[in-house]
């Protein structure tokens, strides 16, 4: 990740990178899950944040929005932080080390996973093949049965899941999902209180709030692509967040991150909705640098 941050940093004067977190623990406890790191270590989320802090120039969102809209300009190397999704580490493990540092950071949150600590889809799937050391899973695209012994195999079949289902999205992944469980001859699970399923709650989101140096904003409520919905699922989806968020918190949010964040994964109804609610910015999780040009609903994001 080092070399990343010196790529990304390296950047002009009006130039600004905004970089997606999605959760930091202490120590990882798993083999299978998190293979993908996204959850990070607490020590290497340090060792990031110091080296960001010494070689850049960090900025909210509100304040990279309002230089942009008053046409100021940007220092060379600016960038912000993010947090997609909503996982109780963010509270209990990055929001201290972020305040101690006084480095500002934008969170957003999934109302569904906060309301209900739910687990997401590929969490779920994880979960199944950190338990099961060996067997088969059927692959409907496929058509025929995967079979795994070792983590490599599971791995494998991790990455090929993610990247059809990314792909297609009208893919039925509830039926999926419960037919994997079955497969592997365990009960369904919704959610888990581990450091990487565990979710923030409410009281823990305003505890967030009440810090000037953190700000809040929408993630969906189900954490669904919004490209697989049609209108009225996608009121749905915005209906249930700006609601919980003004009932739990009684907050106005004006920022919303894209759920997976794809180009496939929101269009210009969507942004025509949001406008029309009073968000203000979207990013997506589109990697790449923005600039005075970029739209700030189509705002490009690094992955850490």
């Amino acid at each position: 990740m080092d070399n990343n941050i010196n790529r990304f940093l390296n950047n002009k004067k009006n130039n600004f990178v905004i970089f997606l977190f999605h959760g930091v623990i202490k120590k990882n406890l798993f083999k299978i899950r998190n293979y993908n790191k996204k959850h990070i270590l607490q020590n290497h989320f340090i060792k990031i944040l110091k080296t960001l802090k010494r070689k850049g120039h960090i900025l909210s969102l509100n304040e990279i929005y309002e230089n942009i809209r008053n046409k100021d300009f940007l220092p060379k190397n600016t960038y912000a932080i993010t947090f997609d999704d909503g996982f109780e580490n963010n509270y209990s493990v990055a929001a201290p080390i972020l305040d101690d540092l006084n480095l500002p950071a934008t969170f957003y949150f999934s109302t569904d996973f906060i309301e209900n600590n739910t687990m997401s889809w590929i969490d779920k799937l994880e979960f199944c093949l950190e338990i099961k050391k060996r067997g088969s899973v059927y692959i409907p695209w496929k058509k025929n049965f995967f079979l795994f012994n070792s983590s490599k195999d599971k791995i494998q079949l991790l990455e090929g899941i993610r990247k059809y289902v990314k792909n297609d999205l009208k893919f039925n992944l509830d039926v999926f999902v419960n037919s994997f469980f079955q497969d592997c001859n365990l009960k369904l699970v919704n959610n888990l209180n581990t450091s990487i399923d565990k979710k923030i709650n409410w009281k823990q989101v305003r505890d967030l709030k009440k810090n000037s140096l953190f700000t809040i904003g929408g993630h969906g409520h189900n954490h669904l692509s919004f490209g697989s919905l049609d209108k009225k699922k996608i009121d749905f989806q915005l209906n249930e967040s700006f609601k919980l968020f003004k009932k739990r918190l009684n907050l106005d949010i004006e920022h919303y991150s894209y759920p997976e964040g794809q180009k496939k994964d929101y269009n210009q109804l969507l942004i025509s909705k949001l406008k029309n609610r009073g968000i203000k910015l979207c990013p997506t999780a589109i990697s790449g640098v923005n600039n005075f040009k970029t739209d700030f609903f189509n705002l490009k994001r690094v992955m850490v």
